[in-house]
């Protein structure tokens, strides 16, 4: 039986908590509504390969910033309405999940997007 080939990455899945979309949702008070028990879709993030999370604020040191802005940017572009980000901020309004193994199932090389706004 031939494997699928692993990537050298791991990965971290971002689920927003409620507090997250209660910040959103006071900036658009005429849409509809986000509930996090509604919510099906979210955000994943490759990482450098063997991240272990035994210490999530020191392995995640470099990276949660990133996450929470790209998080906030998926909400809202204004960063005027950002709320000061810190770790605690950060897990309050995020639950994290990781996989230190990434499979690709696909044949067609990676393409990635650059986007600059």
């Amino acid at each position: 039986m031939k494997l699928p080939p692993t990537i050298n990455r791991s990965l971290i899945l971002i689920v927003p908590k409620q507090p997250f979309y209660d910040w959103s949702n006071a900036l658009f008070p005429d849409m509809e509504k986000q509930q996090a028990s509604e919510e099906r879709d979210y955000n994943s993030y490759l990482l450098e390969d063997e991240l272990f999370l035994d210490d999530p604020k020191k392995e995640l040191a470099k990276y949660w910033k990133p996450i929470f802005l790209n998080e906030l940017f998926g909400q809202c572009t204004d960063e005027n309405t950002y709320p000061k980000l810190t770790w605690k901020l950060f897990t309050e309004w995020f639950n994290f999940y990781k996989s230190s193994i990434v499979s690709d199932l696909i044949e067609q090389p990676i393409e990635i997007q650059d986007d600059e706004y």
